[in-house]
């Protein structure tokens, strides 16, 4: 059960309207956890416009970013945030099954390339605490993105990290279409709903 109460749709913050659209354009729904986030507009607006940020400056593909927030947001244990990212994968990246459910042999799988082994080891060793990212970590992935790039791939990690920090001490209520999804493409990990789901 939610620890706090979301918002209904009708009560949200008219300066939040433009967020709202492009959540129900894009996903069919207002998620949970922005919801909640709406009691406090200006939380839910830097969210918002961090967000944009991202979007509008990435040159790294979706399909990497979502697989980096799946594996960060596992390894975090946020069920929550483990069920919207592979909700994601499946739905806006067309990501196959089979990479979906590699995801945790990313180094040893034949259905990812080096660049992307780099990337989501960064993220294990990054999504750690403490945070156990070294120049080591730095030095592989500049052999496949550049400096630019490997900003991204932190920005990337960072909000992912709040998101797993808010939905799962938020206990925010899962979706049924993204807990659907999540039981599909992650209950061979032991994916279920649990107490933060």
């Amino acid at each position: 059960m939610a620890r706090i109460t979301p918002l209904d749709i009708d009560d949200i913050p008219e300066e939040l309207a433009p967020a709202v659209q492009t959540y129900q354009t894009k996903m069919g729904k207002v998620p949970n956890s922005f919801r909640t986030m709406a009691r406090k507009p200006l939380i839910a607006k830097a969210y918002g416009d961090f967000q944009k940020a991202l979007a509008a400056s990435l040159t790294i593909p979706a399909e990497l970013r979502s697989m980096m927030f799946l594996l960060q947001s596992q390894s975090n244990g946020c069920l929550y945030c483990q069920a919207h990212s592979v909700s994601a994968l499946a739905r806006d990246n067309n990501v196959s099954e089979e990479k979906i459910k590699d995801l945790w042999l990313f180094d040893t799988s034949p259905v990812f390339s080096e660049a992307e082994r780099v990337a989501l080891q960064f993220a294990l060793q990054a999504s750690q605490h403490p945070n156990a990212a070294t120049d080591a970590d730095f030095d592989a992935l500049k052999l496949h993105y550049s400096e630019d790039q490997i900003v991204e791939l932190v920005a990337v990690l960072s909000i992912g990290s709040f998101l797993n920090t808010w939905n799962d001490t938020m206990a925010t209520q899962l979706e049924e279409a993204s807990a659907k999804t999540a039981e599909e493409q992650l209950g061979h990990r032991g994916w279920k709903i649990g107490k933060h789901a």
